[in-house]
């Protein structure tokens, strides 16, 4: 008898297959490795938006440990493995790839019907699919858009497809760290319709199959009542929403885990007799799960290598970072960072290790010279590293300026502080690996503070920065280090930032934040970067040698950030 409380092994198959018109489709199909009763039930997973067939691996493995065959691919001229370039994509073209895979299941393995279960973008493709092909039997989208000119709205504050049906051009523009020719893109999208709810409303109106529609309550992007109007379309549909999400539903663990068993749950109904529940659901085997994810990501970072290197990244994604420092939802973390480090004191020394543009040295200095004004006999010392030239650069007129405000002001007493800069490749701090001309030395026990702000998620070696950073803090010192969290979905703090109502410039900036942070994204994809939960943060710690160690969450539920001593 089988323990349903058992890990179920999955494996996967990597294939190709060509697509409508002949190009290169790459794909994986999941299955687990036990055996399976009865005839073989097939679903199709489409990828998000900007993402590839790798961020649909957890959700496949919980559908494959529960019975079905999963074939998740990439679309073509898209982010991922398939042929075709970004800069190329469209929504019709992801469509016939859609539909293509339906094919390649069918002439391979003899698949009659099939499931098609698509997210956020994708779901617009899903449901042109389903209008065509009778052999999509049941439909299932999660955080599903239903209305690309909306969602677009609510992303962009701008209608960008009224406008380019106004005869607006935009050319190539960056979508989310990814570069699309919008002038063709919106062409094709408008000439199929598939641009405004009711082209979605009539798509669903021809669909012949069951419909599951699974949206998030607090979706930045997508209305809940949209997607309830879409559903009352379809000739048998049913809403679940996901309680506590937001767009990216894997920001919310919980959420995200009650969502893959009620969706398993419901593909089971579907595809299978008899009743089937959440709490029967099989979960698969999560060192499974973590060989494959490797596997695909080596093969992504091959096949789409970045070829910038670290600084000059930095170098052009920090100056879109300035538009951090007008949202509340950062000046509140960085309140909570300056809490945890508690109050300076006479003749302390403050590390801010990846200081970036200098956001926390204003605050820092801000605090000593304003707030907490304090005469000291021996002032603090603010000593700010980072690796890019054009961040120190920032940092140093950002400190100055703040300093020239704040005496400016008719303050009754003002504190003082004095400011140190050092250009440090913080993967090799403390390292004999660099040429000697590049290394900065610093005495065991320097430093009273030591503020380490979202970058040890773009390091190499965070395990080797947080055995220096324990070398040269002092007995009783307090650190703070900070990550965003695994799947964080920034589109709150972006909401949260345009009900600020700021400037039409502050918006624009605020979007080019967004850019950036997909840039971010696709490295973070390709194995380059990783983000950490607090449990991370805390082992991270731990194993450096620090001690008592704290969590609490911020700027906008989206990072974690940890305090500890030595």
């Amino acid at each position: 008898m089988i323990d349903p409380a058992s890990p179920v092994p999955v494996q996967s198959e990597l294939v190709f297959y060509p697509s409508r018109t002949g190009t290169k489709l790459a794909a994986y199909i999941d299955r687990a490795t036990e055996p399976q009763s009865g005839t073989a039930r097939f679903i199709v997973m489409s990828p998000k938006y900007g993402e590839t067939k790798k961020n649909n691996l957890q959700l496949a493995y919980f559908l494959a440990a529960n019975g079905f065959t999963v074939l998740r691919f990439d679309f073509s001229c898209h982010f991922g493995e398939s042929d075709g370039e970004m800069l190329d994509f469209t929504l019709p073209a992801a469509v016939e790839d859609t539909l293509a895979s339906i094919d390649y299941l069918e002439t391979q393995h003899q698949a009659k019907s099939v499931t098609l279960l698509a997210s956020s973008l994708s779901a617009l493709t899903a449901f042109r699919a389903v209008e065509r092909d009778a052999r999509i039997d049941h439909l299932v989208t999660m955080v599903g858009v239903v209305d690309l000119t909306y969602t677009l709205v609510k992303v962009y504050q701008d209608d960008l497809i009224g406008g380019y049906i106004n005869g607006r051009r935009y050319g190539v523009l960056d979508i989310l760290g990814h570069e699309v020719n919008m002038d063709h893109f919106f062409e094709v999208t408008i000439v199929e319709n598939m641009h405004t709810l009711d082209g979605t409303k009539a798509a669903m109106k021809a669909a012949r199959c069951p419909v599951s529609f699974f949206p998030a309550d607090n979706d930045a992007w997508v209305r809940i009542e949209d997607v309830e109007a879409v559903a009352a379309c379809a000739a048998r549909a049913k809403v679940y929403p996901i309680e506590g999400a937001m767009h990216e539903v894997r920001e919310n663990q919980d959420a995200a885990e009650k969502t893959m068993r009620l969706l398993v749950a419901v593909c089971r109904e579907q595809s299978f007799p008899g009743p089937f529940t959440p709490a029967e659901a099989r979960v698969p085997d999560k060192k499974a799960i973590f060989a494959q994810n490797k596997i695909e990501r080596d093969r992504l970072r091959r096949a789409r290598p970045v070829k910038e290197e670290e600084d000059a990244f930095w170098g052009k994604y920090l100056e879109k970072y300035r538009v951090m420092e007008k949202m509340d939802d950062y000046q509140q973390y960085l309140d909570l960072v300056g809490e945890l480090l508690g109050r300076f004191k006479d003749g302390e020394i403050v590390l801010d290790a990846g200081c970036g543009n200098g956001l926390f040295g204003v605050w820092v200095v801000r605090e000593l010279l304003q707030r907490q004004a304090t005469k000291f006999e021996v002032p603090p010392l603010y000593f700010g590293m980072d690796l890019t030239d054009s961040g120190l650069s920032d940092a140093v007129g950002k400190h100055a300026a703040t300093k020239v405000k704040v005496a400016a002001l008719p303050l009754k007493q003002a504190g003082s502080v004095e400011l140190l800069y050092s250009r440090v490749d913080l993967d090799f701090f403390g390292s004999t690996e660099v040429p000697p001309e590049e290394i900065v030395h610093i005495a065991d026990n320097t430093f009273d503070k030591i503020a380490c702000s979202l970058l040890l998620s773009y390091l190499k070696s965070p395990e080797r920065l947080l055995k220096q950073l324990h070398r040269v803090i002092r007995p009783g010192g307090r650190i703070m280090i900070s990550s965003m969290k695994p799947f964080c979905d920034l589109s709150s703090i972006y909401r949260d930032f345009v009900e600020q109502k700021a400037s039409n410039h502050d918006i624009e900036s605020a979007r080019e934040l967004l850019r950036a942070a997909g840039a971010i994204k696709v490295k973070q994809e390709q194995g380059y970067y990783a983000f950490f939960s607090s449990e991370e943060l805390t082992e991270l710690l731990t194993k450096a040698g620090f001690g008592r160690v704290q969590c609490f969450t911020s700027l906008g539920n989206q990072a974690c950030v940890a305090v500890a001593t030595k």
